[in-house]
């Protein structure tokens, strides 16, 4: 359970700081821990309010964020 809570807060977060310029270790670090709390945070808030909250369909919520995180990030490199 504990590995679970941590990838679904460290992986989403992760894939959300790429996408900032922010260039100091230990700020991206904090930043991971921030970005991947709030947005489960915003999915679990979302999804309970719409009466669809499961914890399923909050896992793949956020494997969905994360690949497209991952997306924007390659197509950033691309342009650059």
């Amino acid at each position: 359970m504990v590995a679970a809570i941590a990838v679904l807060i460290l992986l989403p977060g992760q894939a959300l700081v790429r996408l900032t310029s922010v260039t100091d270790l230990a700020l991206r670090g904090l930043l991971v821990l921030a970005l991947g709390l709030a947005t489960l945070t915003a999915v679990s808030t979302a999804m309970f309010y719409l009466a669809v909250w499961s914890w399923q369909a909050c896992v793949v919520s956020m494997g969905v964020i994360t690949i497209g995180a991952c997306m924007a990030r390659a197509r950033q490199e691309v342009v650059s």
